[in-house]
């Protein structure tokens, strides 16, 4: 019963920042953009100066920059429950990443566990929040956490998967700063 509170409470708490994001973006799209479209439907000279950045990739151990930010995975782990007889059970496997994220910049900055994103045969999975928070021992989840320059936190990232994903050929991590995404970069996780 206290598991299903916290579930439940935990659920709406996670929708009430959603739509505060949600909110934040939206009133804020009212500014008018004065731009000039060309008429021949040419690039303007600005966006042909910009190169498509190179993807950054590491491996497991690596260091990984992503704007001001350090991605490192030290290793991985699997199991099929996290957080004990009142943790969470996965729905295939889960894949435990230990992650440290460092912030090299000079504002403080939001850390979340959605910033991490697996990549297996073509397909995109989702940390799992609640399992992550299980996972980690109190106060050290990435659940929206804030980092203030040349602080680094650790903790783990966890993904509920089938189970060949976790044995899959080139698995790969997406990492990136900013809740949309602004830098990306890519671990590998093969062994």
């Amino acid at each position: 019963m206290i598991k299903k509170l916290f579930k439940w409470g935990f659920i709406g708490f996670i929708g009430l920042i959603v739509l505060i994001v949600v909110v934040a973006v939206t009133s804020s799209g009212g500014e008018t953009d004065n731009k000039v479209e060309k008429a021949s439907g040419e690039a303007s000279d600005q966006e042909n100066d910009k190169e498509k950045p190179k993807e950054k990739i590491a491996n497991i151990g690596d260091a990984l920059t992503v704007g001001d930010v350090v991605f490192t995975i030290s290793g991985r782990s699997t199991a099929t429950n996290v957080g004990g007889e009142y943790g969470e059970n996965a729905q295939g496997k889960y894949l435990i990443l230990n992650v440290s994220v460092k912030n090299k910049g000079d504002e403080s900055l939001m850390v979340d566990g959605s910033f991490f994103k697996l990549k297996a045969d073509g397909k995109t999975y989702e940390a799992d929040t609640m399992a992550s928070t299980y996972a980690n021992e109190a106060g050290k989840s990435f659940f929206l956490q804030q980092l203030n320059p040349g602080i680094s936190q650790k903790g783990k990232i966890v993904f509920d998967v089938p189970a060949e994903v976790i044995d899959a050929k080139k698995l790969k991590v997406q990492v990136q700063t900013g809740l949309f995404g602004t830098e990306i970069g890519m671990i590998s996780l093969e062994k």
